[in-house]
C-alpha cells in the first residue's frame, strides 16, 4: 500500500494584497516553465483540470501552471469597480510573490480579452503567448461587440440563465474530448465552483459584468505592443469563437509564430490538441505531437504528413 497522498486536484492558495484576497493555483516544479492560465468567460480555477488528462506530459515537458481566479467567480469576491487592469495587478502580484519573472500565458474562449491586456502591459516578460479558440474582442481588428449594442438588462438575464443551469453552460454533446474519463463531469465541476461555491449570490452579476466589460473606454489594447511569438489554435467549425476572431489576432499582432485551423473542430480544440499546445508551451514549436505505430511522439513538424495522426495515441484507438 501507498505510503503518501495522491493528489486529487490543483491546490487552491490565497494570498491576501491591499484588503482584498486573491485565490491562485501554481501547479508543476519550481524551476519549471511558468504558464499563467486564463480560462474561459465564467470560468474559475477548476478549468485548469481539465486540462489533466495530459498531466504525464505537462510533467515531462517541465511545465509549471499558475493561474489566478477572477473578479467574482470562484472565491473571488465580486467587486463592479474592477477591470482587465485590476486583473492584470492580481497575476503580477501573485507572480511577484512566488518569485516569477518571466512566463508564457495560455487563454481559452473568453479569456483571451484578459490575455491581450497582459501581454500588453509586460510585453518583455511575456515568453510566448498561446490562444486556443480564444476571442479577440480587446483587439483594434475586432468586430463591433455585439453585447454592447444589448439592453444590459438582457446581458443580465443571459447571464442568470447561465448561473442557474451549470450543466448547460458546460455541456459539450459531440465533443472529441468526451473520450477523456470523467472530462465532462469535471467541467460540471467548474461551472459549479465558479457560480456557487459561496453562493449563488454574485455569480449572474460577475458573469454580465465580465460580458460587459469589451465595451468600456479602455477595453481596447495597443496590439503593437503584444511582441511575443504568438500560437493560434481555431476550430472551423466552431460557432461561438469563429475562425474570423482567428483572423483578427493575426491582423493585430506582429509575430504570429503559427496560426492552425483544425478541420471539422468546434470550441473544445483547445482541449483536443493540449498535447500539442503542451508542447509549444515548453517551447518546442518547432514539433509536432503525433501518434505513430501505437506510440505517441514528438517529431519534427517538417517530417510530418498529411495523414499523419495529430496528438497522442490516446486520441486514436485501435479500430
Amino acid at each position: 500500500m501507498q505510503n503518501n497522498f495522491d493528489p486529487i486536484g490543483a491546490e487552491v492558495h490565497q494570498l491576501d494584497q491591499n484588503g482584498r484576497a486573491i485565490f491562485y493555483i501554481d501547479e508543476g516544479p519550481r524551476d519549471g516553465r511558468v504558464v499563467v492560465f486564463i480560462g474561459g468567460a465564467g470560468t474559475s480555477l477548476e478549468a485548469f483540470q481539465l486540462t489533466e488528462f495530459a498531466r504525464s506530459s505537462r510533467e515531462a515537458l517541465g511545465l509549471r501552471v499558475i493561474s489566478v481566479e477572477r473578479n467574482g467567480f470562484g472565491e473571488s469576491a465580486f467587486d463592479p469597480a474592477l477591470g482587465y487592469g485590476d486583473y492584470n495587478a492580481e497575476i503580477l502580484a501573485v507572480l511577484a510573490h512566488l518569485g516569477v519573472e518571466r512566463f508564457a500565458v495560455m487563454a481559452i474562449s473568453g479569456g483571451g480579452a484578459y490575455a491581450a491586456h497582459l501581454a500588453a502591459a509586460v510585453p518583455d516578460r511575456v515568453i510566448s503567448l498561446h490562444l486556443g479558440a480564444a476571442v479577440a474582442r480587446t483587439l483594434p481588428t475586432r468586430s463591433d461587440p455585439k453585447a454592447c449594442a444589448s439592453d444590459p438588462a438582457e446581458v443580465k438575464a443571459s447571464s442568470e440563465k447561465a448561473v442557474l443551469s451549470p450543466k448547460e453552460w458546460w455541456a459539450v454533446p459531440g465533443s472529441p474530448v468526451l473520450v477523456v474519463p470523467g472530462w465532462q463531469t469535471r467541467a460540471y465541476a467548474d461551472a459549479t465552483r465558479s457560480f456557487y461555491i459561496d453562493g449563488a449570490n454574485e455569480g449572474a452579476a460577475a458573469l454580465a459584468h465580465e460580458r460587459l466589460l469589451i465595451c468600456g473606454g479602455n477595453a481596447v489594447v495597443d496590439a503593437a505592443k503584444i511582441t511575443a511569438p504568438t500560437y493560434l489554435y481555431y476550430g472551423d467549425a466552431d460557432k461561438a469563437v469563429t475562425p474570423e476572431e482567428m483572423r483578427q489576432w493575426q491582423e493585430a499582432l506582429p509575430n504570429i509564430a503559427r496560426a492552425t485551423l483544425y478541420p471539422d473542430e468546434g470550441h473544445t480544440v483547445q482541449y483536443r490538441h493540449w498535447d500539442q499546445i503542451l508542447a509549444d508551451m515548453a517551447g518546442y514549436g518547432d514539433h509536432t505531437v503525433v501518434c505513430r505505430e501505437g506510440e505517441s511522439a514528438l517529431v519534427p513538424a517538417a517530417d510530418v504528413t498529411p495523414s499523419e495522426k495529430l496528438g497522442i495515441c490516446a486520441w486514436h484507438p485501435a479500430e
